[in-house]
């Protein structure tokens, strides 16, 4: 049997516990030590590394698309992480990460990809000796100078003209395929893998069209692919970006993860931090079922239970499972009120539609019924249009993967939230 060439990576150290909960947000953990789940969704980004690295190249591109709290940031490290432990001397990969706001510009672009092969040819020299060390320092020495002739030329790099117009003037696509062509000659050394967070902030402008189609058909054979990961309406701003050909297979939407991964991953945080005992597969069980298979739930419950154990000198008992259900809950509670607080429309509207929910087959509203609904709010189409883009990005709803253009709350409790607010 072949050996899976990019497996899973190993798991994450887990932070110190008094550490763990001062964290107030997952962001700020990094890699998730408890990463779990994701089998079929890694398995999309590893199809796609391992046909780069069998030298196919062009049209490489994925996307990774749920509502906020999905576990979008998560897996990316995951897939980061996995092409960082890939690399070798003699098969070098790199990893590189990419505001969207970056995207608009190929020379900042490319000055990151150099950046990141530099990086890695700098490391990867200190593990060896003899001639593949001098291979590796002459490449970065290339990549130091074109980095520096990036920096100091900007958008005159290597004084590129087309038909005497300055670059400012260029149709973007050409000129900004002239850029990745002049940094070949360093590129071609390295498999690299662009990550794009937060990808539905990528500006739709005309030089970011000339990048995606470079990210998307590099010149030159370059072997590079991207990964994009945002909420749900990301696949349709980077089509009015100019990325119109997505991959078949490699658009995917993040939702809930199974119970049990859910649980696995509960429980590994108990086993972690020694929250062991009899009462432990009640405390996993429980904090299962509250979390509801949400990641940034699985996160905040799981705080909630370490926090209440530690209050009470590291007991784990079922007598203080009540009080820390009651904090999980809180927990997610505030969430909700934070992702409401960033609605665009008064809460009413909101709950309207978490009660139109439960009358309507399987929860999903079609556009035109959303139209309908809200009519007598948001009585201008621009105004519903603005009201549907804030609803996607707060996680108010997610759009279905299939059918396209129908819509539902993507957790129960945040439905089950709305409906308990108070007014009519």
């Amino acid at each position: 049997m072949n050996q899976d060439p990019f497996p899973k990576p190993p798991s994450a150290e887990p932070l110190p516990l008094k550490e763990w909960l001062k964290l107030t947000d997952r962001a700020e953990v990094g890699r998730e030590p408890f990463f779990r789940g994701r089998d079929s969704e890694y398995k999309v980004f590893r199809d796609a590394v391992s046909s780069l690295g069998e030298g196919h190249i062009g049209g490489g591109t994925m996307i990774f698309k749920g509502a906020p709290g999905a576990g979008k940031t998560a897996l990316m490290a995951e897939c980061m992480e996995a092409v960082r432990l890939h690399s070798t001397l003699d098969d070098p990969w790199v990893a590189v990460d990419i505001n969207p706001e970056n995207l608009e510009s190929s020379v900042e672009v490319v000055k990151l990809l150099i950046e990141a092969v530099n990086a890695e040819s700098e490391r990867l020299s200190e593990t060896v000796s003899g001639s593949g060390a001098r291979k590796l320092k002459s490449i970065l020495e290339i990549g130091r100078k074109m980095y520096h002739d990036l920096s100091e030329r900007g958008v005159g790099i290597a004084g590129i003209s087309i038909g005497g117009k300055t670059p400012y003037d260029q149709e973007p696509r050409i000129y900004s395929q002239r850029v990745f062509q002049n940094a070949a000659g360093l590129l071609k050394n390295f498999h690299t893998v662009i990550f794009v967070d937060e990808a539905q902030n990528t500006p739709i402008k005309g030089t970011t069209k000339g990048v995606l189609d470079c990210l998307s058909n590099p010149p030159d054979k370059i072997p590079l692919l991207a990964a994009f990961f945002g909420l749900s309406d990301t696949e349709k701003v980077l089509d009015d970006c100019g990325l119109s050909r997505s991959p078949r297979g490699r658009v995917v939407a993040l939702g809930t993860l199974s119970d049990e991964d859910t649980a696995w991953a509960i429980r590994d945080i108990f086993d972690a931090y020694q929250f062991t005992g009899p009462a432990q597969k009640a405390w996993v069980n429980a904090f299962a079922e509250l979390s509801q298979g949400w990641p940034q739930h699985i996160n905040s419950v799981s705080v909630a239970a370490g926090q209440v154990i530690f209050d009470h000198g590291g007991n784990i008992n079922e007598d203080l499972l009540v009080q820390a259900i009651t904090l999980g809950q809180k927990l997610k509670e505030d969430y909700y009120a934070r992702r409401l607080r960033a609605c665009s429309q008064e809460p009413f509207l909101y709950k309207q539609l978490a009660l139109m929910e439960i009358e309507i087959p399987n929860g999903i509203f079609s556009l035109s019924r959303l139209r309908e609904l809200t009519a007598p709010v948001l009585k201008d189409s621009t105004v519903f249009d603005d009201f549907l883009n804030n609803a996607l990005h707060t996680g108010i709803l997610m759009e279905m993967e299939n059918p396209p253009k129908y819509y539902r709350i993507p957790i129960p409790s945040f439905g089950d939230y709305l409906r308990s607010l108070p007014g009519e």
